[in-house]
């Protein structure tokens, strides 16, 4: 009777083929019910039949090769009872086990975590064992059964790569089951970089502007080591601005009458006050005494800013933005037509901008249709127009047209999906909106977010001008700004003065852009061109006579194609939350100080928190599979390859004479 051979190699690979089905049918189509069934029918059938050939060769082999046979056997039995836990925990499982729902949900990640931990190691010492068989040794199995010689199965080696195979399924089982527990625990740490920001270019020219000297007073404890960071900080500043600011320390206890003049009840205060007497002008901020909370608050990483903010309160009176609303801005939603805000897709905010204008001590009011209609409020210091998807009365236009003629300042962002209208403001800038969506091709000139032709819209541009609205975009060339879906701004002639304004392009595209007027993202060379298009401008009015006689500044405008530099994007912090930023950066800063005639306190105000993660879903999956499968991979080909080149030594030690 001819006795049988070891089973192929491929019947694990037909083992990985059904497992692969099984995934494709519960993962990808889950939602089909029709093929779902049919792939994973045709997957467990794959599994199920394999398992049964691996079956009768044990049967019908011996000795030491039976061993390795019935070790197989035992892998993909596993693989079948990890795939009948992963029954019972779909709905037609639960519906056969009757639990109440909380019973249910329990069973549900028990048998997750036991079913997947099965499943690995099940897997993971089939797939090394193949890879220690190798069609070399299976030649031996054969060979070996003619000869009635079962040592050449050499079933310890066998063995001992399906151990190994086995640790690291559990190992990373046990991973598994540390994240369910990590997960239900929500405990976390924080074990980010960490150091209190210095101080800033614009915080020292708040400082060294300052028409009075400041003061600053530190209330803490006397050893304390917040203290010590924030006085180093100080120090800093000081000798930055030589003249214009001192800092002394004092203790709340000793110096009571002190304390009660600024209010101080708790340690941990800083006191920033400007002149004195009548004129003295104060305010204050709070730091935790103890380092680790004033670390976890992120108050000292980001203790430059806190101290801008602040100083901007004491050395001048706070302004008024007035951001124009009932028209379908973006700071306005509830006033977008039911009809567009479909076209326009996800709504989008401004609570960043909104929080950054009182940064700068701007108080920021509505200026609806009815104030608008008549004049701009006399007290406005910038009028901010965000996309607007209703058309401005000609009325309206004429209102801010009077108010820039008089030397008001505005900021008017357009967007190719609003509105493209600039009505009067169009003669008086300049310039005109042409609504063609800016998109690019090149690799590096756009952001890639889906891996759809779509990512062509997220276009990126370093092309920024040495302009006092773009000091710290100009600095950093080299990290670009990114634009969502931006339209582009063209030259119209001049038609309201006599002596025409000053108009400057701060920010333009890349050379590879172009507007894709047909929505197909794909460049069209009959109708299309590539060319660095405007996309920002600042335009500067002749100077004007005030009641005196004297020369004052004309009227400042900005006007930009994308809205969406100045609405709220949501990116993963350090802890992996998500954070509302500004994808333009500097620019809202850098842009309403010049508006408001404080161009010299622009510059960079400097943080030390951990940089927003900023990752496309495509990168996201890269990242994870890199770490996750990737990582394991390349210890265990290292392994591999270390043991194969022992044995390779081993053996040609042996045959040497």
């Amino acid at each position: 009777m001819a006795m049988r051979t070891a089973s192929p190699w491929w019947l694990s690979l037909v083992l990985g083929l059904g497992l692969f089905l099984v995934f494709i049918g519960e993962r990808m189509f889950g939602h089909e019910s029709g093929l779902r069934g049919v792939l994973t029918m045709i997957g467990i059938v794959l599994i199920v039949a394999v398992t049964g050939i691996r079956a009768y060769t044990m049967l019908g082999t011996t000795g030491a090769r039976r061993r390795v046979e019935r070790t197989l056997l035992l892998c993909h039995i596993a693989t079948v009872v990890a795939l009948f836990l992963y029954a019972l925990t779909t709905n037609w499982g639960l519906s056969k086990l009757a639990l109440s729902e909380a019973g249910a949900t329990k069973f549900t990640t028990a048998a997750t975590v036991l079913w997947s931990a099965i499943l690995l190691a099940s897997i993971v010492p089939t797939l090394m064992i193949e890879l220690s068989l190798g069609q070399a040794l299976r030649t031996e199995f054969d060979l070996g059964a003619r000869a009635g010689d079962e040592a050449g199965v050499e079933y310890y080696r066998v063995r001992d790569m399906g151990w190994s195979g086995l640790s690291v399924a559990l190992a990373a089982a046990f991973l598994m089951v540390t994240c369910q527990v990590a997960n239900k625990r929500n405990v976390q740490r924080d074990l980010s970089y960490f150091k209190t920001s210095s101080p800033g270019d614009s915080t020292q020219q708040i400082v060294r502007a300052s028409s009075d000297p400041l003061k600053v007073l530190l209330f803490f404890p006397q050893t304390n080591e917040v203290k010590e960071q924030v006085k180093s900080y100080f120090d800093a500043l000081a000798s930055a601005a030589p003249g214009k600011l001192t800092v002394e320390s004092h203790d709340r206890f000793f110096d009571a009458e002190l304390a009660g003049k600024y209010k101080v009840t708790k340690d941990g205060v800083i006191v920033l006050v400007k002149g004195t007497g009548e004129t003295e002008k104060s305010q204050t901020i709070d730091v935790d005494t103890e380092i680790e909370k004033a670390r976890k608050g992120s108050k000292l990483r980001n203790f430059d800013r806190e101290v801008n903010k602040v100083l901007m309160m004491v050395v001048r009176e706070k302004r008024k933005a007035y951001l124009m609303t009932g028209h379908g801005e973006m700071n306005d939603p509830d006033s977008i037509p039911p009809d567009m805000k479909g076209r326009l897709g996800q709504e989008r905010r401004s609570t960043v901008l909104k929080k950054r204008l009182g940064d700068l001590n701007y108080e920021v009011k509505d200026l609806g249709l009815a104030d608008l209609a008549a004049n701009v409020p006399d007290d406005a210091t910038v009028v901010i127009l965000l996309a607007p998807t209703v058309s401005l009365q000609p009325a309206e236009w004429d209102a801010l047209d009077r108010y820039l003629t008089k030397g008001g300042r505005v900021l008017l962002a357009l967007d190719p999906k609003a509105q493209p209208e600039m009505g009067a403001l169009e003669g008086k800038l300049g310039l005109k909106f042409n609504p063609g969506d800016l998109t690019d091709d090149k690799g590096g000139a756009y952001l890639p977010q889906r891996g759809s032709l779509a990512d062509r819209r997220f276009t990126i541009t370093t092309q920024f001008s040495a302009h006092a609205s773009t000091t710290q975009l100009s600095r950093s060339v080299d990290k670009g700004m990114i634009l969502i879906d931006s339209g582009a701004l063209e030259d119209a002639p001049f038609t309201q003065s006599p002596t025409p304004p000053t108009k400057t392009i701060t920010i333009r595209s890349m050379e590879s852009s172009w507007l894709d007027y047909n929505n197909n993202f794909t460049f069209d060379a009959a109708t299309e061109k590539r060319q660095r298009w405007n996309l920002a401008a600042a335009v500067e009015g002749p100077k004007l006579k005030d009641a005196e006689g004297k020369d004052k500044d004309g009227f400042r405008a900005l006007v930009f194609a994308d809205v969406d530099l100045f609405a709220d994007v949501f990116v993963s912090n350090g802890m992996g939350r998500a954070a509302p930023v500004m994808i333009s950066g500097p620019l809202l800063e850098d842009a309403i100080r010049w508006l408001g005639g404080e161009e010299v306190f622009s510059g960079e105000v400097v943080s030390e928190d951990d940089k927003p993660i900023k990752h496309t879903k495509n990168q996201d999956a890269k990242w994870f599979t890199l770490t996750i499968v990737g990582g394991p991979l390349i210890v265990l080909t290292l392994g591999l390859l270390g043991t194969w080149y022992r044995r390779r030594r081993i053996k040609s030690n042996e045959v040497k004479p």
